[in-house]
């Protein structure tokens, strides 16, 4: 039985995790343009005095910190591999341990995709701490682009002893390790001792979030997800959210009335 997210705000002490792309900041077509949509960081700076927040986002931190800009909330990037509590800027960024093998590997991929972007036009390389992303949204052909990075990173990345995942028009470069949002959710949960956690993603990356929160449940704790819907939101992120909200502005709308529940 779902629960009402009011009952498991309740439940203190609770916390709020939130996805950045897609989720609290619109679709743009560069990485760089993001942006948090009007009214989220007033209403996160108004939250974190009734609740622990984290932004969980496939950004390096210190990406996604740009973005949301916000002292006192912890940012968990690259899916879980990193972890700050607060800005970077005045608080140190954590790899976990077992990642620090993987830097190396990574860049190399990264590099052997910048050696052909004249074959990929249209194409971002994004480097983080451990691996890093392609995005290939402006491309004129996505699918044919996205087939052509595949093909020129697969068997690199199998002798690298890396892999790669995919979200909305973007290829990850990823360390082989059991780490993704919803390992981090659950790490996030265990370090803030909560009763209760919220969460709220858009892409394919969060159905692991998603999917963990409905395991926390069954242990016992408090949850409720929300998956925020754009065209082509994936349907196995809409069946296992609790609540649908339409775009960005729908998740805006819905941080104000957690804000007054609060």
């Amino acid at each position: 039985m779902t629960p009402s997210l009011a009952s498991v705000l309740e439940q203190q002490p609770r916390g709020l995790v939130f996805d950045i792309d897609g989720t609290l900041s619109p679709i743009v077509p560069t990485p760089d343009q993001a942006y948090l949509y009007p009214g989220v960081t007033e209403n996160l700076q108004q939250a974190r005095q009734h609740a622990h927040i984290a932004i969980m986002t496939g950004r390096a931190i210190a990406d996604g910190a740009r973005i949301v800009n916000i002292e006192g909330l912890t940012y968990i990037g690259t899916h879980g591999l990193e972890w700050c509590d607060g800005l970077p800027a005045t608080h140190p960024i954590q790899l976990i341990p077992e990642a620090q093998p993987y830097i190396e590997p990574g860049r190399y991929l990264l590099n052997l995709v910048e050696q052909h972007e004249a074959e990929l036009p249209g194409i971002i390389v994004q480097y983080k701490n451990v691996g890093g992303s392609i995005h290939y949204r402006q491309s004129a052909r996505p699918e044919q682009t996205r087939q052509h990075i595949l093909a020129l990173l697969e068997e690199p990345a199998r002798q690298a002893n890396m892999r790669l995942g995919e979200g909305k028009y973007v290829i990850e470069v990823l360390p082989p390790l059991n780490v993704n949002k919803g390992v981090a959710l659950r790490r996030y949960v265990q370090r803030r001792g909560l009763q209760s956690v919220f969460f709220a993603g858009d892409d394919r990356t969060d159905l692991n979030a998603m999917l963990e929160a409905e395991q926390l449940r069954r242990e016992g704790l408090a949850t409720y997800t929300i998956a925020v819907r754009h065209p082509d939101t994936m349907p196995e992120l809409l069946e296992h959210a609790d609540e649908v909200v339409d775009g960005v502005e729908g998740m805006a709308e819905k941080l104000q009335t957690i804000v007054e529940q609060l």
